[in-house]
């Protein structure tokens, strides 16, 4: 594991990334969240996927994190560091044969402890 996290290379301790479920369903997923409404919507339009896919896509993020590099780093806010990993999920139903990329940020409080994903949504 490279600590701490760098461009380029996996993103540390992703086999142990949390949070998915419940930010994808209280924000990235939820049309009705004053700020993650925006993000639900495109979900939905470009790639089908409702609050009913979030199983799928908690899946997709999960699996893409092991396998896609960190495209950016930044510090965090209350220390530690955010990183972006752009993770690509396919759609579903009619937009099954479309895939983009989804951003994914996660914070990393320190080298001991798990990513935990503070958003994701559809990259422009």
């Amino acid at each position: 594991m490279v600590w701490p996290p760098q461009v380029g290379v996996p993103l540390p301790r992703a086999a142990e990334a949390s949070g998915a479920q419940r930010k994808l369903s209280t924000y990235s997923l939820d049309p009705a969240h004053r700020v993650g409404g925006d993000k639900a919507r495109a979900f939905e339009l470009v790639l089908g996927i409702t609050i009913r896919d979030i199983g799928y896509l908690e899946g997709a993020i999960q699996t893409g994190v092991l396998v896609v590099a960190v495209s950016a780093v930044r510090d965090g806010v209350t220390g530690g560091f955010n990183c972006a990993v752009e993770v690509p999920v396919r759609g579903r139903g009619e937009k099954s044969g479309r895939m983009v990329e989804v951003r994914t940020a996660w914070e990393l409080t320190d080298a001991a402890a798990a990513p935990r994903l503070v958003t994701a949504y559809i990259k422009d």
